[in-house]
């Protein structure tokens, strides 16, 4: 029998979870005012605003999987919601203790909010329309960082309370989840069954791993950026503020691309394009120290993000029989880890290596993000499987 197709609303309303993911950047603007309102807590409590809903995404973005098993999909994700909907609530009254408590809530429901962005793409689409679909997840994700911090500045220009309204545009969101998502159907007895009972592979951790290892290298992009090219003379905060907008043009158009383009052109290889195009952006911060070649730098960037995030998502969904939201989850989580362990792990291999100055890191990445890619690149060409190169056969 064939499979149900959805129409363009469903399509908007599943791709609306994108954007909420990017809700946690509303109040990253906010931070100096908040500092300035609180003159007697610390740069670390306050930095904390933007940390705290990273480091729950690692606890709670294995949560979705196990609810599912007493509750529906859609029941989850009306909990999520309403987490993060809990952190509005300084922009009326309360001062850090409040703020911080409530970055927690928003985090548990960020994090589980987060597997949901992809798993409910794989349960409700099949074939190349889910793999676009995919892909303009991460396009969605790209702008919709963008839209939330401008809006979160202009607020927080007014007050820094004002920020955390910023929080009211998850409402039209959270109407379309509940008016034009579909509920996914339910497989029959034997399947269902199967599918219920199914569990993250070996391989469903291999991948995970693999995406951990390349998020503390690659995450240095996004931290050592303004750091590298105000020390080095390169340009100013501004400047390093277009470099990463670029960074989210190039994710764009590679995401767009992804799933009726670049798939079709690469197979099997198309994770190796996205980890070599990583690897290359690398290559080129460390041997260039010129404001036009760390645009372009930018650009490479953001092609191999864009392509590599929905290519690993669906990687791993291909790996096992367990639900999406579980082996999504465990990708996410270790991801997180990855990310929060990435400018202290660096810091020791570049301490181990004897290598300093502001672009260690990115030595280090560099080496170690294209070394993956080579090897990716020999594994898969002696993988006789296209569709799930890295999934056990069931």
């Amino acid at each position: 029998m064939s499979e149900k197709k959805y129409g363009l609303t469903v399509k908007v309303a599943v791709l609306t979870l994108a954007a909420m993911l990017y809700t946690t950047s509303m109040t990253t603007p906010a931070l100096g005012e908040i500092a300035k309102a609180f003159p007697n807590v610390s740069a670390t409590e306050v930095k904390q605003i933007s940390t705290i809903p990273s480091l729950m995404m690692i606890i709670f973005s294995l949560v979705p999987g196990q609810l599912e098993r007493f509750m529906s999909k859609k029941a989850v994700i009306y909990l999520s919601f309403i987490l993060m909907f809990i952190g509005i609530l300084p922009a009326f009254f309360g001062g850090m203790t409040l703020i911080l408590f409530t970055r927690v809530l928003f985090g548990a429901g960020h994090g589980m909010l987060f597997p949901y962005a992809a798993s409910m793409i794989a349960y409700l689409f099949e074939g190349e329309e889910r793999d676009a679909l995919m892909g303009y997840k991460t396009s969605v994700g790209a702008v919709s960082g963008i839209i939330f911090q401008v809006v979160g500045g202009i607020l927080a220009v007014y007050s820094w309370r004002y920020a955390f309204l910023g929080f009211l545009l998850m409402i039209p969101s959270y109407l379309m989840v509940m008016f034009m998502l579909p509920e996914p159907e339910k497989k029959s007895t034997q399947a269902e069954t199967s599918v219920s009972k199914g569990k993250a592979t070996v391989n469903t951790y291999i991948i995970a791993l693999l995406n951990m290892i390349l998020n503390i290298m690659t995450f240095s992009f996004m931290t050592n950026v303004s750091i590298v090219m105000v020390s080095d003379k390169i340009g100013n905060a501004a400047q390093a503020g277009f470099v990463l907008t670029l960074f989210t043009v190039g994710s764009f158009i590679a995401s767009m691309m992804y799933g009726r383009i670049i798939t079709k052109i690469f197979k099997k290889f198309t994770i190796v394009f996205g980890v070599g195009f990583l690897g290359l952006s690398f290559l080129l911060l460390v041997n260039v120290n010129t404001y036009s070649l760390f645009c372009v730098a930018g650009v490479i960037y953001g092609l191999g993000f864009g392509t590599f995030n929905p290519e690993i998502v669906l990687k791993v969904i291909k790996s096992s029989s367990a639900p999406a939201a579980i082996s999504t989850g465990i990708l996410f989580a270790l991801q997180g880890f990855g990310q929060f362990l990435s400018p202290f792990a660096l810091t020791a291999v570049t301490r181990m290596l004897g290598i300093t100055g502001p672009k260690a890191a990115w030595n280090v990445a560099a080496v170690g993000v294209l070394g993956i890619a080579i090897i990716l690149c020999v594994v898969l060409a002696f993988t006789k499987t296209e569709e799930r190169p890295f999934a056990e056969k069931r």
